[in-house]
């Protein structure tokens, strides 16, 4: 029933462009822009969901998966070879020849 707030922000809008009173004015103006501002969060609730959502307990095979990937590794064999990448040294746009006719 968010829409009833979107009815309500219509009908303090007209009240604002109808009334003679500068206080009744700022008043409706007010009024009308909290109206659409609940409606608004109304229509966003509606769509996606509430903001407030409590995630769920994990599983305990879940957990237990999250605790393997969390263990530490092997640790790597210091006898063998370790393989470094070497850089390649590339030529800058500057440093290229052109080629001559």
């Amino acid at each position: 029933m968010y829409w009833l707030f979107l009815l309500l922000a219509l009908g303090a809008f007209f009240l604002a462009f109808s009334t003679t009173h500068a206080w009744l004015l700022v008043l409706a103006l007010l009024a009308a822009l909290l109206f659409l501002l609940a409606w608004a969060k109304g229509l966003y609730v509606a769509r996606f969901g509430s903001v407030n959502t409590v995630p769920r307990p994990l599983h305990a095979a879940e957990l237990q998966a999250l605790r393997a990937q969390l263990q530490p590794t092997a640790s790597p064999d210091p006898t063998a070879p370790t393989v470094q990448a070497t850089a390649t040294p590339s030529a800058s746009s500057g440093d290229r020849e052109l080629p001559q006719p």
